[in-house]
């Protein structure tokens, strides 16, 4: 997805931008998601005084892997975006913001991918109250109560815990 920013300075309207980009390779290594179709961009370009400011919708179909409970969901996510641009050198050492580019022709495609990986949850959580994986025989607590004690003892005091018993 390509963006001409002379063009864009010298027709003084902005330009709908509309792609679709391959996700597959930003979330190599990654286990804990998987990419279901295409990234999806809905974009507005304009250009205010030397800087071509590009904003919009990402959004793609994910199926992410619960850190708690190790279940599958199935999930449309969206990230709003915005990215600024310039050829002037004073306009980008002024804003730290603004990405220097030094041809007329921008590539998009690695702003908005990055954009949208910034975005994605470090761990992924199925719900608010998701219970996990019982930390003793593994069940999902999910679905059904395991009955297994967890005696929680701070590990700096974990010495004591045998010294009162008699």
């Amino acid at each position: 997805m390509n963006l001409n920013l002379r063009e864009l300075a010298l027709r003084g309207a902005p330009i709908e931008l509309n792609g679709r980009l391959p996700l597959e390779e930003e979330v190599t290594g990654r286990n804990d998601i998987r990419v279901a179709g295409p990234l999806e961009a809905r974009l507005t370009a304009r250009s205010d005084s030397g800087t071509a400011i590009v904003n919009g919708t990402l959004s793609a179909d994910l199926e992410l892997i619960c850190s708690k409970c190790l279940r599958a969901v199935s999930e449309k996510t969206e990230v709003p975006v915005t990215e600024l641009f310039t050829l002037q050198r004073g306009i980008a050492e002024r804003d730290e913001d603004v990405h220097l580019v030094h041809e007329e022709i921008v590539d998009l495609t690695p702003y908005l991918r990055d954009a949208f990986v910034v975005q994605l949850p470090m761990a992924a959580v199925c719900g608010q109250s998701c219970k996990g994986l019982c930390p003793v025989c593994g069940k999902d607590r999910n679905v059904e109560s395991c009955g297994c004690v967890q005696e929680r003892v701070d590990p700096r005091l974990a010495g004591l815990k045998d010294f009162f018993k008699s």
